[in-house]
């Protein structure tokens, strides 16, 4: 099988509205580089100029992109600064970024509105989807820290952004043990451990199932992602994993950001019609940036 014919198993075919999903998602993630932007520029007297800087740049750039005749300049001008914000922030760049960076390369190369280059930009976005997906789960089987359920455990008792979801699956006491073992406050909902804390164990069976369903989930979506008789069926249910999990993580942009990369897996003109509510959820981010509203606590990546 050639790379022609690989590529080609991830459509799009026939499919309703596929280009218009194409073209919605560049306006999507121009805005997306906007708004996470915004919310991670740095501020107070510690705050890094040049990160402040750069990221108010990346704001101003893809705000311009949703303008449609600089739509594609902007892409590149985008992706260009985005390097910069790794060269910067490099070894402490967040996983994110690189999938942004990656996102932005295949539009800065790719014009969706011409047929050839929009059916490659389709097929590499998939592609790119489905190996993140079976990577991500791969990750997690090597690390090993998910066979019985040690990285959550931990998170549960230390972030309480995580503690709020997995009270209901962790039994109190376990929880409460595991709290036990925290020392101090590090920063807002987050605490540092004891000298030698641990063992990081739940007895429940149902919570170290869940856990191993993680990595499992992930690989096991990242290959049907990319068989078309599975394709549908794996994007909806990848979009109720990643809901999931942003419940505990509240990494609500990381969250935005891929599903409207799984949204592309569907017929329809899907990003097209979700696109005001995304629209009104980063502006809310932005105001409570500024102070205007009120919100639970998140992670703005």
């Amino acid at each position: 099988m050639n790379a022609s014919r690989i590529l080609a198993l991830a459509g799009p075919g026939r499919e309703a509205g596929w280009q218009s999903n194409l073209r919605w998602f560049r306006l999507f993630i121009l805005m997306h580089m906007a708004g996470r932007s915004f919310l991670m520029i740095p501020t107070g007297p510690t705050a890094d100029l040049g990160v402040q800087w750069l990221r108010s740049v990346i704001v101003v750039t893809a705000l311009l992109g949703c303008i449609p005749r600089f739509s594609l300049w902007a892409t590149r001008a985008a992706a260009l600064l985005l390097v910069g914000e790794i060269a910067i922030t490099i070894p402490f760049t967040a996983n994110h970024v690189f999938l942004e960076f990656l996102c932005l390369g295949f539009l800065s190369l790719l014009d969706e509105r011409d047929q050839g280059e929009a059916e490659l930009l389709m097929r590499a976005l998939r592609w790119f989807v489905g190996v993140f997906f079976f990577y991500t789960g791969l990750q997690k089987l090597l690390y090993g820290y998910y066979f019985d359920g040690q990285l959550l455990a931990y998170l549960a008792a230390t972030e309480e952004r995580f503690t709020v979801f997995f009270r209901f699956i962790i039994p109190a006491e376990e929880l409460q043990r595991l709290q036990s073992y925290n020392e101090a406050l590090v920063s807002p909902g987050v605490y540092s451990t004891k000298l030698g804390a641990g063992p990081y164990r739940v007895e429940s069976l149902w919570f170290v199932v869940m856990s191993n369903g993680v990595y499992l989930f992930e690989m096991l979506a990242g290959m049907l992602l990319l068989v078309p008789r599975t394709r549908v069926l794996a994007a909806i249910a990848s979009i109720g994993f990643v809901i999931m999990i942003e419940i505990g993580a509240r990494e609500l942009t990381f969250g935005a950001l891929m599903v409207n990369l799984l949204l592309l897996f569907l017929p329809g003109r899907w990003i097209k019609w979700v696109f005001p509510a995304f629209l009104v959820g980063y502006l809310y981010l932005a105001a409570h940036k500024l102070g205007w509203v009120s919100m639970f606590p998140y992670a703005p990546a």
